[in-house]
């Protein structure tokens, strides 16, 4: 049986995990009845936020190591064909239409459907009962971007400064000349980076476990609420998830050649493979078959969907606007203005293309570090989101491949003919 669980992919064992974890928790009796199980139930909690804190520990090398080579690792995104060229902004323009709906999302949604109080109560203890960071003065939040001394920022509890420095640093580094040493600063940026995720790995093979223990403890004292809470969760999230689907609909429509009923029959293939494996390179062959099937070009194709399935992820500012939204009412923080929601959908933009190329999965909290210090709710909470993340991601990688497809299409309306190598 063992053997058998090791060959189901990560997110099903994690599922897995927490099954098992709640049906002990739920079997045991309620807190105070039994002082032996209280105390298994507490270290059962402790072991679980010894893992929580062991996937904390990689944000730091991740996040400044990420952003610092993000010049570096996208500048032949736009020095490439006038297609390449071409693709590359309409996926910047997909990245930026995903922010107003985000903000749609949490209007709505979270307005019609807000967390309740079990159910925050729940996800929290869940998280760690973390306490939520103060919110600072507008002022005093523009002033601490800019560190006076990055070593103490770096061991400060926010990472926006942090972000701020490599932001900087990373331009520096790509605007030297080609040399030694660029090319060993680059190298030990991407080793630290690429030992990082090593560390994840690590970690992520204990996540069944870790999940285990602490929704084991957490159904023990609150029951059934954290079902519901992580239910709502997946059903809003996917709701968000699935309004910018409609919009790349509306865009095909409104954008392509194509008609929309042909592209939806077209993409069919490709969106039952990415349901199936929730991965956008994985599913990138089909996705060239399918706009193959809708007629489009092949030097559209092949500008667009081999870089859009490395790179492009449109759904990620939507997302990530949502999830600080949601993370925010988990813990009573106040509503976030306009203007925060909108700065979180930008920086969102800059964190996905920080990560280009990498599996989502494995930079998920590292990703959401600096807007945990921007909104003001405890990281730990985004751990919790990610143990039913299987369900939204489906839902995600659907929307990102028919996306792909949709870029293609429009970048077909003005395909440029490449020069043959003779010419």
């Amino acid at each position: 049986m063992w053997d058998r669980l090791k060959t189901l992919s990560l997110s099903i064992r994690i599922l897995v995990g927490l099954a098992l974890g709640a049906v002990i928790g739920l079997a045991l009796p309620s807190t105070g009845r039994n002082e032996g199980v209280d105390q298994f139930v507490e270290a059962a909690a402790i072991g679980g936020k010894l893992w929580l804190q062991a996937l904390q520990m990689t944000i730091l090398p991740l996040v400044f190591g990420l952003v610092a080579t993000l010049f570096i690792r996208s500048r032949g995104l736009t020095q490439g064909t006038g297609n390449a060229r071409r693709a590359f902004y309409v996926m910047m323009a997909f990245y930026l239409l995903a922010i107003p709906i985000g903000i749609f999302s949490v209007e709505v949604y979270l307005g019609a459907f807000p967390v309740t109080d079990g159910m925050a109560q729940a996800l929290r203890s869940m998280a760690g009962e973390g306490v939520p960071q103060e919110s600072l003065h507008w002022q005093d939040s523009v002033l601490s971007l800019v560190p006076v001394n990055i070593i103490s920022a770096m061991a400060g509890p926010s990472l926006l400064p942090v972000l701020f420095f490599a932001l900087i640093f990373g331009a520096a580094l790509a605007k030297l000349p080609e040399g030694e040493g660029k090319r060993v600063l680059s190298s030990a940026l991407n080793g630290l980076v690429d030992v990082a995720f090593v560390i994840v790995d690590w970690v992520l093979r204990l996540a069944p476990v870790g999940v285990a223990l602490l929704i084991l403890a957490t159904t023990q004292r609150f029951g059934a609420d954290i079902f519901a809470g992580l239910a709502h969760w997946v059903i809003l999230s996917s709701a968000n998830v699935l309004n910018v689907l409609v919009v790349v609909y509306v865009i095909v429509a409104l954008a392509t050649k194509v008609p929309v009923l042909s592209f939806a029959k077209a993409m069919l293939p490709a969106q039952s493979v990415a349901a199936g494996t929730q991965s956008s390179t994985g599913t990138m062959p089909v996705t060239i078959e399918s706009c193959r099937t809708m007629g489009l070009s092949e030097e559209a194709i092949g500008a667009t969907v081999p870089l859009a399935a490395v790179v492009f992820r449109p759904i990620a500012p939507a997302s990530f606007v949502f999830t600080c939204s949601y993370a925010s009412a988990v813990y009573g923080l106040p509503a976030a203005s306009f203007a925060l929601l909108l700065t979180i959908g930008l920086l969102g933009v800059l964190m996905e293309m920080g990560s280009v190329g990498i599996p989502n999965a494995a930079t998920a909290v590292a990703k959401f570090t600096p807007f945990a210090a921007l909104v003001g709710f405890p990281i730990e909470i985004i751990v919790v989101f990610l143990v039913v993340e299987i369900i939204p991601d489906i839902v995600k990688t659907t929307t990102n491949v028919t996306a792909h497809a949709a870029a293609a299409a429009i970048v077909d309306r003005g395909v440029v003919s490449e020069p043959s190598p003779a010419e």
